[in-house]
């Protein structure tokens, strides 16, 4: 059915071992001609690895995992050596010379175990968001897809699709008046759990996402208000120019930290103020467009400048922007004030008086921002599952489908277009765990694997 393929699945370069993984219907053939035998399913067998000319090129580890019990499903033999990158390299060339075996492409194992009905595609796509994974809940999370967590959930919702279709069956096929009481009583009550079902999945979904890409954090505020500096103290380093000139920060400044255990992209603003500077004026405007991608927004005003002026500002400024951006309000300096550190609210928007420069009041920004990231992991250890953009798209789809079925149910009561929608609902779902699937989408998500998985 395909080819044999190989590839080194360790990062390349000077460490401890090399793995080369051999996946078809020839890697029996090259247990033969490299080492000289076939070995003992699935025990590691410590022996030579030999050229063309039976010299030894290497000696170390080989395992053979007959199909199908293997990752991929296929024939697989894995050989470990030491870690030199020439010597990988001599073995994979010696091995190449063995007809119809060639190099595998980026994910290729991954995409013959899923295509071998040994994985479904939410745990092939786990494979990789586990090893691009930058921080330890999304660590734990991409091993809960791996696992089958989300698939799971999405199964479970299948489930209840189909068999909600069997049971629209019997209204098609019987006519009994005590049959259509019964179903016509309970369908619209099938219909709002089924969406219910599934705007769970979606909201546990949509924090799979910032698991993944991490929670969006945009400083902002007025000039000279702290916002570098603010910037500077959470990213543990100098990467902002602090200065009292106004304008300093002109572009915008990125840094990705870690803070209770979670992934930040932290982002620093140019100030708001009007401005004839042509670049400054950029920066600002750059600076809006951030301000609406963001989870979090982080205010700041100087409480020692024209306090009513920047809150009446400030207030004019969020209107404008969406209503599930938390906003924290920030009046900083006050160490130059008699004013203490506290949390408060102005037109219930969360606020807290500190001092950045001499760290007053840290204490409490800390644990309100990590109360605040609770918010965005508001979900138990039990459920959280890593997922990616094409699920979150193929939910909301599914999600309409029974919206519309809702709205027609109610207004026609027809059975055919209703089993029309739950059959569309179910594809939906099915393209997610790869049920359904096109060359191309497959194409694409294996395409940005790494080579060796």
């Amino acid at each position: 059915m395909f080819d044999t393929i190989i590839s080194q699945i360790t990062p390349p370069g000077i460490g401890g071992v090399y793995i080369i993984r051999i996946s078809g219907k020839k890697s029996y053939l090259v247990s033969k001609c490299v080492l000289g035998k076939l070995l003992k399913p699935r025990y590691a067998t410590y022996l030579k690895f030999l050229d063309v000319n039976k010299e030894i090129l290497d000696q170390g580890i080989a395992i053979w995992y007959p199909s199908p019990k293997s990752f991929t499903g296929e024939d697989v033999l894995e050989l470990q050596g030491h870690g030199n990158n020439f010597i990988a390299n001599l073995l994979l060339k010696r091995i190449l010379k063995i007809p119809n075996i060639r190099l595998a492409n980026p994910g290729e194992f991954s995409k013959r175990a899923f295509l071998n009905k040994k994985i479904d595609l939410i745990q092939a796509e786990a494979i990789s968001d586990l090893i691009n994974a930058n921080s330890e809940a999304s660590v734990k999370a991409s091993l809960k897809s791996l696992n089958g967590d989300f698939s799971k959930n999405i199964f479970k919702i299948v489930s209840k699709i189909k068999k909600f279709r069997v049971f629209l069956e019997a209204k098609l096929n019987f006519s009994e008046e005590d049959i259509e009481i019964n179903i016509r009583k309970n369908v619209l009550k099938k219909i709002i759990k089924i969406i219910s079902y599934l705007k769970d999945i979606l909201f546990i979904s949509n924090n799979g996402i910032l698991l993944k890409e991490g929670i969006k954090v945009v400083i902002a505020g007025f000039p000279n208000s702290g916002k570098s500096s603010l910037f500077n103290l959470l990213s543990k380093k100098k990467s902002s120019i602090v200065t009292n000139i106004k304008g300093t920060t002109r572009d915008l400044i990125k840094n990705n930290i870690y803070f209770n255990k979670n992934l930040i992209k932290l982002v620093d603003t140019a100030g708001f103020r009007e401005t004839k500077d042509k670049i400054e004026k950029i920066g600002i405007n750059l600076a809006k467009k951030e301000i609406n991608k963001a989870n979090i927004l982080f205010f700041l005003i100087d409480i020692n400048k024209n306090k009513k002026e920047q809150l009446n500002d400030f207030f004019n400024f969020i209107k404008n922007i969406s209503s599930k951006i938390h906003i924290l309000l920030i009046l900083n300096k006050i160490d130059l004030t008699n004013l203490n550190s506290k949390i408060t609210q102005f037109n219930k928007i969360d606020s807290i008086y500190l001092s950045i420069k001499k760290k007053i009041g840290l204490n409490i920004f800390y644990k309100y921002f990590k109360n605040t990231l609770k918010k965005f992991n508001n979900f138990s250890n039990e459920s959280v599952f890593i997922s990616r953009q094409r699920h979150i798209e193929e939910i909301k789809l599914a999600i309409n489908e029974m919206l519309l079925a809702k709205s027609e149910w109610k207004d026609n009561e027809n059975y055919e277009i209703l089993a029309y929608f739950l059959k569309n609902t179910q594809n939906y779902l099915n393209k997610i765990t790869g049920l359904i699937s096109s060359d191309d989408i497959l194409n694409d998500i294996f395409s940005n694997f790494c080579i060796g998985k």
